[in-house]
């Protein structure tokens, strides 16, 4: 249940976590300390307990609320004494209108734009991770740009920015003495999705405030309209990223989550190759990014275990078998070959040709490279490319490479092998005997 409760700081349920910092009603929030979930920038004296701040401390603190708080700060690059952003019964639904038209309609739409009442918002964030949100926009009679911008400081990602515009917008809207009908248009489709609903989640708050705003237009006689096109602007609002640090968003802290863990995985995937055999380095190839190949996780289980130990190299094959005594010799077990490892079974059996035909055409087919003469270890990269992964599955279904044989099967195989070349012999001696 707890946010912080391994290494990295985040167990796989993001929201669980931010319900710990964000819900004013969560009974475990009570567990962290004060000025850690609700920040100390702004306390007076005497508002908060004076020997609270033990998670701020280089080591770990013993206290459970200090030890949890301590282990996020350890991984938050933001400094959090602005507390967090904090959770928000639900509010009402935007009443205005999307529009979501295709990519060059949106941008037709945007150029003839009449210039009463229509904003362009936009968020950025520079390296240093300072983001600001920014609007756009033009009076009748006037071919001014007028500009507003809002600097966000580094607790916050691009996703509130485009929120915050948004909000900036309806209120210059609210300002206008006008009657006419508004339209915001920004470039994120993401903000779009968030606008719809004010559920508890990253960027409600901001989607509050929009609905807000947007219903006391409406009650004005004003329609509200939200659709893409801030890309297809004549002028793109200039992005301000200065301020001062706030409340740390949930977008940031699930940001921070993503990369934490990737951060942990990678360490991990690191240390375990390193204890790994020079040998068995060279014939591993990690799978790039950290989701399952779908192509292997929707394959039957037996299937895809094979999969798996043919790559990773502990597949039921001829040095394998060897060594757990299960056969003599480390000898193909089809063509007879002295080592049946898993590029010879791939790419060289005899006994296996012609699936190795299907296994190249599906190679083809899919756009990944054939294994040239001269490539080294070509089985690494083909199970190392998730275009490969069909044509591989199918091949080891046509062929049963890597299938544990059971007691029977083993035995048939057996005896079919002591018994190979007596007929031949047979007959060779009845010839002599005439």
């Amino acid at each position: 249940m707890a946010w912080v409760m391994g290494s990295p700081i985040l167990p796989s349920y993001p929201l669980t976590g931010q319900a710990w910092l964000s819900g004013r009603t969560q009974p475990a929030r009570a567990i962290l300390p004060v000025t850690f979930r609700e920040g100390d920038c702004h306390a007076q004296p005497g508002e908060q307990p004076a020997d609270d701040r033990t998670w701020a401390e280089e080591r770990p603190p013993r206290p459970l609320g200090q030890y949890l708080a301590w282990k996020v700060n350890q991984t938050l690059a933001t400094d959090p004494s602005g507390g967090f952003e904090q959770a928000e019964p639900e509010g009402i639904d935007f009443p205005g209108i999307f529009r979501v038209p295709q990519a060059d309609q949106a941008r037709e739409e945007a150029h003839k734009m009449p210039p009463q009442g229509t904003f362009w918002s936009d968020g950025s964030r520079l390296e240093d991770g300072r983001v600001g949100a920014g609007i756009a926009w033009k009076t009748e009679g006037d071919s001014q740009w007028h500009i507003k911008g809002r600097p966000m400081g580094k607790g916050a990602e691009v996703f509130d920015a485009e929120l915050v515009g948004v909000v900036e917008a309806l209120q210059e809207a609210e300002k206008q003495a006008t009657r006419d009908p508004v339209t915001i248009l920004l470039d994120s489709q993401a903000a779009i999705a968030r606008l719809r609903h004010t559920r508890v989640g990253p960027g409600q708050v901001a989607a509050i405030e929009a609905a807000n705003l947007a219903q006391g237009l409406v009650s004005r006689g004003q329609a509200v309209t939200i659709q893409p096109g801030s890309k297809a602007a004549a002028t793109r609002p200039p992005i301000p990223t200065g301020g001062t640090q706030g409340q740390l968003s949930l977008a940031h802290l699930r940001r921070t989550q993503t990369e934490a863990t990737r951060e942990a995985r990678e360490r991990w995937l690191r240390e375990a190759m390193a204890k790994r055999t020079p040998a068995a380095q060279r014939t591993y190839r990690p799978h790039r990014g950290w989701r399952l190949d779908p192509a292997a996780a929707g394959a039957p289980k037996a299937l895809a275990s094979r999969y798996y130990q043919l790559k990773m190299g502990h597949a039921a094959i001829g040095p394998y078998l060897q060594r757990v005594q299960a056969q003599e010799s480390a000898a193909c077990q089809g063509c007879g070959a002295p080592r049946e490892s898993v590029h010879h079974l791939l790419l060289e059996c005899r006994e296996r040709a012609g699936p190795r035909r299907t296994l190249f055409q599906g190679l083809r087919e899919a756009g990944a490279p054939r294994p040239a003469t001269r490539e080294i270890h070509p089985e690494v990269r083909l199970f190392g490319d998730p275009r490969a992964t069909p044509a591989i599955l199918r091949y080891l279904q046509d062929t049963g490479v890597g299938a544990r044989k059971t007691p029977r099967e083993a035995q048939v195989q057996a005896r079919a092998q002591d018994q190979w070349g007596w007929g031949a012999l047979e007959g060779a001696e009845q010839m002599e005997g005439d």
